[in-house]
């Protein structure tokens, strides 16, 4: 399993403060069979700063400090949507999944419908594709999740958090994620790790509830092929979500 959305750096944002804890994270993920792991430091502008630059070399560093956890860590970040944040994107200033074509996108509590579909048109335009992160987490998504419909018909990939599935954060959640699945509105399942407690780097719970509802080879696909292909930087043809409109606009 590949985990593409992970807070395993120390000391850059709400994930873990030292370098210790980041190794049992990441000793932790492999025991439970994933073999690749995605760093996705949060990147707010004006709050966590964390550039391209910085989280290179500590990825870089977390590899050497972790030989033996037999897992491969790759560079990323979660981008909150903001003009500045597109801005640092066209400056390199920040990183996609792996440097591949895919932004790990993570939208506002308070959710703007046209800051956020003008968000993702931008990333389009620059061939970009959004991968939006835990839509079934945010209050708006949870009462009209059309609007996420409206965004995987535009081109954007889903992300559900595997703790999301098996109740970690409530009914309301479980129920979103659920819908979302049974809508064919999720593309990949990751973990959202930030410790090892309860927000622990863990997919194999989430995937078995995924099985239940759309089928083992589906649910295989969200923590295997598709993560695969977003850290390969492979197009990926989603499928279209239930209810869709026949055409609709791709970023890819």
């Amino acid at each position: 399993m590949i985990d593409i959305h992970a807070h395993i750096l120390p000391g850059v944002d709400d994930g873990p403060a030292e370098w210790d804890k980041s190794l049992k994270m990441l000793r932790r993920a492999a025991e439970d069979g994933i073999t690749g792991i995605v760093a996705t430091p949060h990147v707010v502008p004006g709050g966590y700063e964390n550039t391209g630059e910085k989280v290179l070399s500590l990825t870089e560093e977390l590899r050497e400090r972790c030989r033996d956890a037999e897992i491969e860590i790759y560079p990323g970040s979660e981008l909150m949507v903001s003009n500045d944040t597109l801005r640092g994107l066209e400056k390199k200033k920040y990183l996609t999944i792996n440097s591949s074509r895919y932004v790990l996108v993570e939208l506002p509590g308070q959710f703007v419908t046209d800051s956020v579909y003008d968000f993702i048109y931008s990333l389009g335009a620059r061939k970009l594709v959004p991968v939006i992160a835990h839509p079934e987490r945010n209050p708006k998504l949870q009462e009209e999740l059309d609007l996420l419909g409206e965004m995987v018909r535009h081109g954007a990939l889903v992300q559900v958090t595997a703790g999301s599935l098996t109740g970690a954060f409530g009914s309301v959640v479980k129920k979103t994620v659920s819908e979302i699945l049974t809508r064919n509105l999720c593309h990949v399942i990751a973990s959202d790790a930030h410790n090892n407690g309860r927000r622990a780097p863990v997919l194999s719970h989430g995937l078995v509830e995924a099985g239940r509802i759309v089928g083992e080879r589906a649910a295989l696909a969200m923590v295997r092929d598709t993560p695969r292909m977003i850290i390969g930087d492979e197009a990926i043809e989603a499928p279209e979500p239930a209810g869709a409109r026949k055409k609709r606009f791709i970023f890819f």
